[in-house]
């Protein structure tokens, strides 16, 4: 008895858009944007171009989404739980989250090149700096889980400041050596440190658990 054909499950257009991005994950891993185009994502994903049209008209609409992505990922770097037991001081927990980043772009080459690469794509810069001070008010509040500050400036978003003062010497070193090293890593963080302790006194009183 010949078995009857089950009808192939046609994709969702979520996970189009999904197989589309990471296609384009796996050329920037080992391309400039420069070499990126919607043909050359549509070949890596192996759908006819007219699918990625579809869902990005542009390049740069796809890039955007990816960077949505990164930035996602980026805010669970921040908000992942310490090991126990806690970072004993302010500087101790800004470290560890500077390695964390650093880690986070080491192992995403095309983080990298979206984030911290040369290009003038002008709506990515923009979504970064906007996610730059979200990054920033989720820095505070993890510093205000653990320790007790004291009272800041409210010209200056100080926090978002020391951010993207380490972002920028992590995007002229990648820039530079097309890798993220380790001499830069380490004056990234001792910026953050330098910048952060204009504000910050050394010791800080923990917040008491109740």
């Amino acid at each position: 008895m010949t078995k009857p054909k089950v009808p192939k499950r046609r994709a969702s257009s979520q996970e189009r858009i999904e197989r589309i991005l990471d296609a384009t994950v796996r050329l920037l891993s080992h391309q400039s944007l420069a070499e990126l185009s919607i043909y050359t994502i549509a070949e890596e994903a192996e759908i006819p171009p007219s699918s990625v049209y579809h869902f990005f008209p542009q390049l740069g609409d796809v890039l955007a989404a990816l960077a949505l992505r990164v930035f996602a990922e980026l805010d669970e770097v921040l908000n992942a739980p310490f090991p126990q037991p806690a970072p004993a001081s302010w500087m101790a927990l800004v470290e560890q989250l500077e390695a964390r980043f650093q880690h986070y772009y080491q192992t995403h080459p095309a983080a990298c090149e979206l984030i911290l690469g040369a290009h003038e794509l002008a709506a990515i810069r923009q979504a970064d700096r906007q996610h730059d001070r979200q990054l920033g008010d989720s820095l505070r509040v993890c510093l205000e889980r653990h320790f007790q500050l004291p009272v800041l400036p409210d010209q200056v978003d100080i926090f978002t400041l020391a951010m993207q003062a380490a972002d920028k010497l992590l995007a002229v070193d990648y820039q530079q050596h097309g890798r993220l090293t380790p001499a830069m890593c380490q004056e990234a963080t001792r910026m953050m440190l330098a910048y952060l302790g204009l504000y910050l006194p050394p010791l800080l009183a923990p917040v008491r658990a109740d």
